[in-house]
C-alpha cells in the first residue's frame, strides 16, 4: 500500500454528494460575500442567492456524514472526545473535560464544516431579515462573511486535501488535489447562482447572470489547468502501481464517463458555449446546469477510479 496519512475505508455515493455539495456551497459562499463587499446595491442579486444557495447546499451534508457514519456520536468525536489527551496524542488541545484534535484531518474538516454551516445560516438569515425588513445586521453579515470565506475556501479544497492524504494509489501522488477541488466549487458554485437567477428573475437578470458565469468561466479554466497538473503528477512519480491507478481514470473503465462527462460536457463544452456571445436564458442555464453535472463527475470519477484501483476493479 502506499504510504498515507490515513487509512481509508470505501467512500460511498453519499460521500461524493457531500464532497459536491459542500464544494457548490463554500463557492457560492464566497462569490457572494466577495460581491457583497465590493457593491451590495448593484450586485444586490448575486448576494442574496449566492447566500441562499450557500445554505441550501450546506444542510444536507452534516445529514450525509451522520448517516454515513452510521451514529450521531461519532460525528461528535469527530469534533472533541473525553478521551484524555495523551491517549488521543500530545497535540490535541484540553477545553475542561473534552479534548480537541486541531491535527487530524478528519476532525479539522468537521469543525471546518461546523463553522462554515454557522457562517451560512447568519448570512442567509442577516439577507432575509433586509428583505423581509428593509434593514438587517450589516456588522454580522461582514464578521460571518469573512470568517465565512475563509471557511469556504476550507471546505471546497479540503475534500481534495484529504483524498491527497488517503493510503490510495491514485490519491498519493496526486499533488493538486486540493487546488483541483476549489476550482470545482468555485465553478459549480458560481453556476448554481447563475441558475437560480435564470429561474427567479427572468430577463431582469441577465447582467448578474453574465457576471457571474464569466467567474464560472475562469475557474472552469483553471480547474482543467489543475487536473492536467494532477495527471502530470501522478505519471511524474514513476511507479506502474500508479500508472496502474491512473490507467482506471484515463483509459480504463471510468474513462467515458471521466472524458466525455467530467472534461467535455462538465468543462470544455460550458466554455465553449460562452463564447458564443451573449447567451439567452436559455443558453446561460445549460450552461451552469453542464457545470453543476461536470462538477460532480469529475469528484465521482475520481474518488471511485482512486478506490478501485485499490480494489482491483478494471
Amino acid at each position: 500500500m502506499e504510504p498515507g496519512l490515513l487509512k481509508s475505508s470505501d467512500w460511498p455515493l453519499l460521500i461524493d454528494i457531500y464532497f459536491f455539495l459542500g464544494g457548490v456551497a463554500g463557492g457560492a459562499f464566497v462569490i457572494a460575500t466577495i460581491a457583497g463587499l465590493l457593491d451590495r446595491v448593484r450586485y444586490r442579486d448575486v448576494v442574496r442567492v449566492g447566500y441562499y444557495v450557500a445554505l441550501f447546499a450546506i444542510i444536507p451534508c452534516p445529514v450525509l456524514l451522520i448517516v454515513d457514519l452510521g451514529l450521531p456520536s461519532r460525528f461528535l468525536n469527530m469534533l472533541m472526545v473525553s478521551k484524555s489527551s495523551v491517549a488521543i496524542g500530545m497535540s490535541a488541545v484540553t477545553v475542561g473535560p473534552l479534548h480537541i484534535k486541531p491535527y487530524s484531518p478528519m476532525s479539522a474538516g468537521a469543525w471546518g464544516l461546523m463553522v462554515f454551516s454557522a457562517c451560512a445560516f447568519l448570512c442567509a438569515a442577516e439577507t432575509w431579515l433586509a428583505d423581509r425588513r428593509g434593514r438587517g445586521f450589516p456588522r454580522v453579515r461582514v464578521v460571518a462573511g469573512v470568517i465565512g470565506i475563509v471557511a469556504g475556501f476550507f471546505l471546497a479544497a479540503y475534500p481534495g486535501v484529504l483524498l491527497g492524504a488517503t493510503a490510495r494509489p491514485l490519491f498519493i501522488s496526486a499533488h493538486w488535489l486540493g487546488a483541483l477541488f476549489l476550482a470545482v466549487g468555485a465553478a459549480t458554485g458560481s453556476a448554481a447562482i447563475a441558475l437560480v437567477l435564470a429561474w427567479l428573475r427572468g430577463s431582469a437578470a441577465q447582467d448578474a447572470l453574465a457576471r457571474v458565469m464569466r467567474v464560472s468561466s475562469v475557474a472552469l479554466v483553471t480547474e482543467i489547468v489543475a487536473l492536467v497538473l494532477v495527471i502530470l503528477s501522478i505519471r511524474a512519480a514513476g511507479s506502474a502501481g500508479l500508472d496502474a491507478a491512473l490507467g482506471q481514470l484515463v483509459t480504463g473503465p471510468f474513462s467515458i464517463a471521466f472524458w466525455l462527462g467530467a472534461v467535455f460536457l462538465g468543462a470544455l463544452l460550458p466554455l465553449l458555449l460562452g463564447t458564443i456571445g451573449r447567451s439567452a436564458l436559455t443558453m446561460t442555464s445549460l450552461r451552469a446546469t453542464l457545470v453543476l453535472v461536470g462538477g460532480f463527475l469529475i469528484k465521482f470519477v475520481l474518488i471511485d477510479a482512486g478506490q478501485a484501483s485499490l480494489n482491483g476493479v478494471g
